[in-house]
């Protein structure tokens, strides 16, 4: 490991001339035109609605967030001119009150994190010498639904039903019995919104694990890559509660259940519990890329290696873990027993030495190294002034008697911005300035770059410094006009036109984008004499990215000796050498291990195809018929939609064909069609069983919130369920996890026959699962309608019920393919049995939870 004083001393990476820069970019031209066609997409229209490569998908993620980026801002411009002067009229309260949850929800959920998720996307690949994501086929169909999910967002102001209830939806106005159908457009958009950051958030794990370069080890990936899975791992969790607390409210709304009615025994704070469990996660799930963007530029501009890269490793792991701690930090003021905000504030004042940690090291790494003052790094400084100061009004908002007395104030609107506009948008500009030479192939203007910068520094500090006085003031938050009395007219002024300096930025940052696509000064490969492996390539990026796979031997690859080989690089030289310029007619890339990125395996990757967009349009028309109460159509949609997974999974024999048929991994000494653990499915399906693990334990949580809080439990006149049905559903249900577990060891072994036999039997033993859970929730004699405990019983056992239902579907579909499948398709049948495995795995733990839950538990309390 490099101490810190030792990359204090190491001599800085000599200066590059052009002549430098060109003469280690690669020869793009080598390509076959074969090669390039295997990777090109359709022309036209075709090619657009087909598209499932990561660059344009990762650029449409990014254009559509900073669309919806200048949306928010024009509405953040509208409240502040309402709020310029005291007792202003030029908008109405219900007006502004629409204003502010559509700005809210625009920032928090169509912005930021979309927007950082298409620079992974993007990036990830360059990043960490993979052509492609895992995932391609997802991440298209993740974009469709983020793209639909926004414009039935903002489709409200169509007809006039614009969402009214804050970002944060908070019950009991969010409820059917304050708001209408606004909230139902708020609600599903949203949905959607999170159903694309799931896709996004498995991507990006996954790739990150098994796409990285040869030789880059866990101790080797560069710190944006480390940011990003902890980002992806957070998303699995966080926007899963979300996404079930979601629809929970819908369900109040549309089908009449109670969880958040405290007339039938729901909970009004349950919304707050579960919304922010989520939310403030989300607060480091934006700013720990952030601060990834800030460790690729530092070391860059600084010349010289990172200061403490394994301290900032700990802390980035230290801070995603943490983040999950924290949400009760945003309810000090909800009357919370003082004993559970004591360790709430405990957990908040922990995280806050995690980020100095990072703060620390980025200004060792620039102290005293002469740094070139470019505009990627003066946003990056404007970066570490704004967040040192959130920070530290962030402690201060930590500590409960303080945040009682500021909690509705504009104190808080002060942190909140710091934390999020400094900490998130001043990166985000610089990674535009750093990548965006990569992406056209074409510079910035320097000089528009740095006008940019201090119109956005000066007018965000003049926008919101002074709502700290203000808040002190008494200038209360989610307010649309305030009384003269209060003399904060001198204050908002200066406000409302340092929102106009940052609205301005803004502008010239569109403009010298727009204008240095066709004017700017060629980029070349390397404009930064940068040390990651992106710089290796052509600007812009060939489609296929690495026209032969990289190799790794430090953390800035760029900067080692390019002559000191090391046996390692031997190793891997075969498996890079068989993908140089190949497989032609499929596209392919390398797996490697999880932990030291040895090669294990080449992956097949789909080409263009419209099935992620049918997916996504029929997924969407799901949601869009809830909204509108047309449930035939929404139930047509989601059958439509199941059809597309199942023809999605289904796998090609043409195309198995096609690569069995390949001397590419003969050439390289490894599987084209692995199993296990070197699978991407393998992993795929591991982060799917994480997502619907976070819906479940969100719906555990309310199960045992409601009944904590309740008087008495079952509520009403109901019973717990029959005792017996349950135990023959639960006991078939964990008798058919281990025959399916059973089946794939099986099958692993090469005894196909008795393999298909006990596989059978996990069918049939899921099949009376369904049969006796489902006759249990028929009979159970409170209706989901009548009280919150019908309510979570009813979709808790519906969920279980839902969730065997895909673990029977995947074993009838392996069943259908063992008689007919040839021995050459023994690895994918066996990839199919591991899966169906791991899933049946996941019903079994679960089923045990759900069991002591719903028919143990009211028995024992």
């Amino acid at each position: 490991m490099t101490s810190a004083t030792e990359a204090l001393q190491r001599p800085a990476p000599p200066e590059m001339g052009p002549e430098a820069v060109n003469a280690r970019e690669p020869d793009s031209a080598e390509a076959s035109p074969a090669f390039v066609e295997t990777w090109s997409s359709p022309p036209g229209w075709v090619g657009f609605f087909t598209e499932v490569n990561n660059q344009p998908i990762g650029k449409r993620f990014m254009a559509t967030a900073f669309v919806f980026f200048l949306l928010g801002g024009l509405q953040a411009l509208l409240m502040r001119l309402q709020l310029a002067v005291p007792e202003n009229e030029l908008l109405s309260p219900q007006f502004y009150n629409e204003l502010f949850t559509m700005h809210g929800s625009t920032m928090m959920f169509l912005f930021a994190v979309p927007f950082l998720e298409g620079l992974a996307i993007y990036l990830l690949p360059m990043t960490i010498g993979s052509r492609d994501v895992a995932y391609p086929r997802l991440s298209a169909y993740g974009y469709w639904v983020y793209l639909i999910g926004g414009m039935v967002f903002y489709a409200s102001y169509l007809v006039g039903a614009v969402p009214d209830i804050g970002w944060f939806g908070y019950t009991p106005l969010s409820t059917d019995r304050f708001s209408g159908i606004s909230t139902d457009f708020w609600l599903l958009g949203l949905s959607l919104v999170e159903v694309a950051g799931l896709t996004a958030g498995l991507e990006i794990v996954v790739t990150i694990l098994k796409f990285r370069a040869p030789g880059m080890t866990l101790a080797r990936m560069p710190l944006l890559a480390w940011t990003f899975l902890a980002m992806g791992l957070m998303i699995l969790i966080a926007f899963s509660v979300l996404l079930t607390a979601t629809l929970l409210l819908e369900m109040d709304r549309s089908l009449g259940t109670a969880f958040f009615d405290v007339t039938r025994g729901g909970s009004d704070l349950l919304w707050q519990h579960l919304f922010w469990f989520f939310g403030h996660p989300e607060v480091y799930i934006m700013f720990l890329p952030a601060t990834g963007i800030v460790s690729m530029i530092v070391p860059v501009f600084a010349r010289r290696p990172t200061v403490g890269y394994v301290l900032i490793v700990s802390a980035i792991v230290l801070t995603a873990f943490v983040s999950f701690g924290l949400w009760v930090h945003h309810m000090f003021a909800a009357g919370l027993p003082d004993l559970s905000t004591a360790f709430f504030t405990a957990s908040s004042l922990m995280i806050a030495i995690a980020s100095g940690i990072q703060v620390f090291a980025w200004i060792a790494t620039l102290w005293g190294s002469g740094p070139s003052l470019r505009t990627p790094l003066l946003f990056v400084l404007g970066f570490l002034f704004l967040f040192v100061l959130g920070g530290l009004t962030g402690v201060m908002v930590a500590v409960v008697p303080f945040d009682v007395q500021v909690h509705d104030t504009y104190f808080v609107v002060a942190h909140f911005h710091y934390v999020l506009i400094g900490g998130v948008i001043f990166p985000i500009f610089a990674a535009l300035h750093y990548w965006l030479p990569k992406m056209t192939g074409r510079m910035l203007s320097e000089r528009l770059g740095v006008w940019t910068f201090w119109l956005t520094f000066l007018g965000f500090n003049a926008t919101f410094f002074p709502m700290h006085v203000m808040g002190f003031l008494g200038m209360a938050r989610r307010v649309y006009t305030y009384p003269r009395e209060l003399e904060l007219a001198g204050y908002n002024l200066l406000a409302t036109g340092g929102a106009l300096l940052m609205g301005a930025g803004t502008l010239l940052l569109l403009i010298n984008v727009l204008v240095s696509r066709r004017r700017g000064a060629p980029a070349g490969s390397d404009p930064w004499n940068a040390d990651s492996l992106e710089w290796t390539i052509p600007s812009p990026p060939p489609v296929f990215t690495y026209l032969r796979p990289p190799s790794v031997r430090s953390r800035h690859p760029l900067w080692e000796d390019p002559t000191a080989a090391s046996d390692r690089d031997e190793n891997f030289a075969s498996a890079r050498d068989a993908l140089a310029g190949r497989p032609v007619g499929w596209r392919a890339t390398l797996v490697t291990d999880a932990i030291d990125a040895r090669p294990q395996a080449v992956h097949h990757l789909p080409g263009p195809t419209l099935i992620p967009l049918i997916a996504a349009a029929a997924t969407s028309l799901t949601a869009i018929g809830v909204l509108i109460s047309a449930y035939i159509l929404a139930a047509a949609a989601a059958l439509v939609t199941a059809i597309t997974v199942v023809l999605w999974l289904r796998p090609n024999g043409e195309t198995l064909e096609q690569i069995r048929s390949s001397d590419v991994g003969r050439a390289a000494g490894l599987d084209l069609l692995p199993t296990g653990t070197r699978s991407t499915a393998w992993w795929g399906t591991v982060g799917t069983i994480t997502i619907v693990s976070s819906a479940f334990g969100a719906l555990f949580y309310t199960y045992f919130y409601l009944r904590l809080f309740s008087q008495e439990w079952p509520q009403g006149d109901a019973t717990a369920p029959p005792l017996l049905i349950g135990g023959i559903a639960y006991g078939a249900l964990i008798a058919g996890a281990a025959s399916q577990v059973l089946a794939t060891r099986l099958f692993e072994r090469g005894l196909r026959r008795y393999a298909q036999l006990i596989g059978v039997g996990a069918v049939a033993l899921g099949a009376v699962f369904l049969g006796a859970s489902l006759f249990d929730l028929d009979n159970f004699d409170a209706a989901p309608w009548e009280s919150a405990y019908g309510s979570a019983v009813h979709v808790l056992a519906f969920a279980m019920a839902l969730a065997t239902g895909v673990g029977v579907a995947l074993s009838i579909a392996w069943q259908a393919r063992v008689p007919r499948g040839h021995e050459s398709e023994r690895a994918s049948l066996t990839l199919h049995a591991q899966v169906a495995g791991l899933w049946w795995r996941f019903l079994a733990a679960v089923g045990v939870l759900t069991f002591v839950t719903l028919y143990l538990g009211p028995r024992i309390g």
